[in-house]
């Protein structure tokens, strides 16, 4: 059963004039940080460390924020009436200049990362974590709605962490607490993320932004250590997107090891306290240790890079695209030359984002580039290949008839009266399949699609040119 605090509702703006970041203490991590078991969320069992090692190697980070503040390793408590939720971005959405080589429009999800510290016995740690394309606004993106009687927002995934397994303290109930990192592997194929928030990349990090909320529902004592959650982020010292794809890590974590500074972390969480009105300053809802005196809010520690940044510990393991499938996308046929008229430019096609799906699960974007600047022209789908030709300079007709139109367009580029290959066309097959379908037929799983750019080209005796030809196979 998830308590109504997981999560409230999205918000357009946080950390504003109303909800401006408040200052909490972090708590210094005074016993060495261990590494737990890996556990597996299906069985709920801890997974021998050989075979973990085998799962984890076929995965790759797509988010990792594990670097800590150079200064000391801290954590924050959380009190059972609590739920944080903090962001980063997953680069990869259509049009991110940020993407690295590997990143994808969404993201399945198969195995995460979380750090805390406990002052409760092994087996008895309740903690529950969700997981969001994007809730919106900084801070978290969570407004809470009092009293919180649902959950307005639904999470792409949502998991109690198995409680039997998960590690503890061997002398709970004092002072000290132990720290901990646990690996999750999710099994039953994951769970899904979009990059940027939601596939496309609107370059305001707000809205690219993936968003994860976080309970630690054993309640802190007046007057022992409490519970808490592990705090990471030091982008001094880790280049954006450190740790994942093929980005280089950084050097600063609790295990001496690479370590990444996790891409769009703020220097802020959102602290959700149960039935507390926001942006007053006041908690007026349910009073536990640990909850904050200031209530429901932005809060962080002061400012980095004099304190630590507030950001948490997490690691997100991807096995790639949603769909286990990208397109097996197939460049064939041959690029001829454009007449001298209008550039002598050698025009090609690329898949260039997303992942071609029969179920329109996000855009895929058919570009063709390198065309005559200001010209006339539109790209075509079939299902087959051909290499008719067409006119001179090695120009051919690489789709099988029939074939069907998309709309037309103008190629853009360089304003005239410049002659140059600035220009382009772009299309979303994905959206264009599911508005039209294709030569009379609906979008399928395993299809195979064909396309192929026409343009002017009034210097070529047919007056028009055409790229090379590009075969994609459809994802679920």
């Amino acid at each position: 059963m998830v308590r109504p605090s997981m999560i409230a509702a999205a918000a357009a703006l946080l950390c504003g004039a109303s909800y401006a970041q408040q200052t909490i203490n972090p708590i210094p991590v005074t016993s060495p940080v261990k590494q737990g078991p890996t556990i597996n969320l299906r069985t709920g069992q801890r997974v021998p460390k050989a075979i973990a090692a085998q799962k984890r190697a076929a995965l790759f980070n797509c988010y990792t924020n594990t670097c800590v503040w150079t200064g000391a390793f801290f954590y924050t408590g959380s009190g059972d009436c609590e739920t944080y939720v903090d962001e980063g971005i997953i680069p990869g959405g259509i049009g991110d200049p940020n993407a690295p080589a590997g990143a994808t429009t969404d993201n399945q999800i198969d195995s995460f990362t979380v750090g805390y510290c406990a002052n409760v016995a092994t087996g008895t740690v309740d903690i529950k974590v969700a997981f969001y394309d994007t809730l919106g606004g900084q801070c978290g993106g969570a407004a809470p709605v009092v009293p919180q009687a649902a959950i307005p927002v639904a999470p792409n995934a949502y998991f109690q962490l198995p409680i039997a397994v998960m590690p503890g303290d061997g002398t709970p109930g004092g002072t000290g607490v132990a720290c901990w990192t646990v690996p999750i592997l999710v099994g039953n194929g994951g769970f899904c993320l979009q990059s940027d928030g939601d596939g496309v990349w609107d370059n305001i990090d707000d809205a690219d932004r993936f968003n994860w909320a976080w309970q630690f529902d054993n309640p802190s004592i007046a007057g022992q250590a409490a519970n808490g959650v592990l705090l990471a982020g030091e982008p001094l010292n880790s280049v954006a997107h450190g740790c994942t794809y093929s980005v280089p890590c950084g050097t600063v974590n609790p295990f001496g090891q690479p370590c990444g500074t996790g891409f769009g972390q703020d220097d802020a969480f959102w602290t959700n306290v149960d039935g507390d009105l926001a942006g007053d300053n006041v908690n007026t809802g349910v009073a536990c240790p640990s909850a904050p005196g200031g209530g429901t809010g932005c809060y962080w520690f002061g400012g980095y890079p004099g304190n630590p940044l507030a950001g948490l510990w997490l690691e997100l393991g991807s096995n790639g695209s949603c769909g286990g499938c990208n397109g097996s996308p197939l460049n064939y046929c041959t690029s001829g030359t454009t007449s001298a008229a209008t550039g002598s430019c050698v025009a090609t096609i690329a898949l260039t984002s997303g992942v071609p799906s029969a179920s329109n699960a996000g855009p895929a974007i058919i570009t063709a580039q390198n065309l005559p600047n200001q010209k006339n022209g539109l790209i075509f789908l079939g299902q087959g290949q051909a290499a008719g030709t067409w006119g001179p300079n090695g120009h051919f007709l690489c789709i099988q008839a029939p074939t069907q139109r998309t709309p037309s367009g103008t190629t853009g580029g360089t304003p005239a009266p410049a002659i140059d290959c600035t220009g382009a066309l772009s299309i979303d097959l994905n959206g264009v399949l599911a508005a039209q379908g294709i030569l009379g037929q609906t979008p399928a799983a395993g299809m195979v699609i064909d396309a192929q750019g026409w343009f002017r080209d009034p210097g070529s005796s047919k007056t028009t040119a055409m790229t090379n030809g590009l075969e994609v196979t459809l994802c679920p």
